[in-house]
This record gives structure tokens, sequence and C-alpha cells, in this order.
């Protein structure tokens, strides 16, 4: 009897501290907003091309009738892709977005009017590396959400204590696959961008490492 009241109670115990574990590990995150494409301005000068000069470029605008249906969104980016222009390029924000928090993932609602094609993410790292995050082949149609880990494909660590090190978020590069059907035109719409993100640790005292994840 004695022997199953310990059981019970080891039990207990084990239970309470993994529950405690779970909701101190999901209280360190928090959401926050990145981008919302109301309060910036996006014109041709945010396209680029490594193709020759004088290549046709996409058509970009921002609309309050065609946005994702998520809560609060009031304008999103609308990339509009004619037939002649269906063709490599880079779309950069006119001011890159500054992350100074450890950022466990990116979500993103992209439209997508079913193309042969591929979004990806391009961000700097704290290294001044630019590199490119796949997002999602758009060969679906209407809106889908997409989420992209970072935590997994980025260092983030401080180097040096305080050093208050960023990640950078650029722009997006679209690149149409080679059986693209050429009389096709493309939509692509991007709306509020959002980020899980947490404090960044601090460094264990006289050890050179890092308490991160």
């Amino acid at each position: 009897m004695i022997a199953l009241r310990n059981t019970i109670i080891l039990i207990l115990f084990l239970f309470c501290q993994w529950e405690s574990h779970i909701l101190g590990e999901s209280g360190i995150w928090r959401e926050i907003l990145l981008e919302n494409f109301e309060l910036s301005n996006f014109n041709a000068e945010n396209l680029r091309t490594k193709l020759e000069k004088g290549t046709k470029l996409p058509e970009i605008s921002l609309s309050t009738n065609f946005t994702a249906p998520i809560p609060g969104s009031k304008q999103a980016l609308v990339i509009r892709i004619p037939k002649d222009a269906n063709l490599p390029f880079s779309l950069y924000f006119p001011k890159p977005i500054e992350v100074n928090a450890f950022i466990k993932e990116i979500s993103i609602p992209i439209y997508s009017s079913r193309s042969s094609g591929n979004l990806t993410l391009i961000i700097e790292t704290q290294d001044a590396e630019v590199k490119q995050l796949n997002l999602t082949s758009l060969n679906y149609r209407g809106w889908k959400t997409i989420t992209v880990s970072i935590s997994k494909n980025f260092d983030q660590n401080d180097r040096v204590f305080l050093q208050k090190s960023s990640i950078r978020i650029l722009g997006f590069f679209y690149l149409p696959y080679e059986n693209n059907d050429p009389n096709q035109e493309v939509l692509i719409a991007i709306d509020d961008i959002t980020a899980i993100v947490r404090d960044k640790y601090r460094p264990l005292r006289n050890k050179e490492i890092l308490l991160e994840d």
C-alpha cells in the first residue's frame, strides 16, 4: 500500500514538472508583426533582376480590396506578372526588416494563381551573409499561410555579450520553372508577415558558449 502511494506521488510529481516545463517553454515565445504593408511604399525601384537591361518587370501595387482572410488585414502587396515578364526577379523591401530577437519561425500569407514557380525569402544573417530560404512552390490557387523555421536554418547567437546582433529580412525572390507556360499571367499577393520570437539568452559567465537552442 505504501509502495502504491509512493508510486502515485512520484507520477504526480513528474507530471507537474512536465506541465511546468511546457508552460514555461511556451511562455517565453511571443508573436510580433514584422510587416503589414500599410505604411511602406512599393514601386518599380523595389524590383531587381540580373537579366539584361530593359527586361520587362512585374507590376506591383498595394491593395485594400485583395487581402488575406486573416483578422485585422487592411492591405496586401500584389504582384502581377504579365506573360512577357514571367522571368526571375527579386522584390526588396524599401527598408530591410531588422529583428534583434531570437526568431523561431516566420509566417506569411501568400496568394498564388497556381503558377509554375517558386518563392524564396531573402535574409541577411548576423555575419552579413545573404541567403535564400525556400518558402513555397506556387502550384496552388488561393491564399495559404506559409510558415518557415528560422531557428534551425541560421545561427542567431550573440558572439559578444550585449552585442545585439540581428537578422535582416531583405525581400523575396521569384523563380519560374523551366516548364512554365509562356502564355500564363501570374498573380502573387503577400499579406501580414509575423514571427514567433523570444529574447536572446545571455552568455554563460566564464564560458565561451551561449545559452541558445
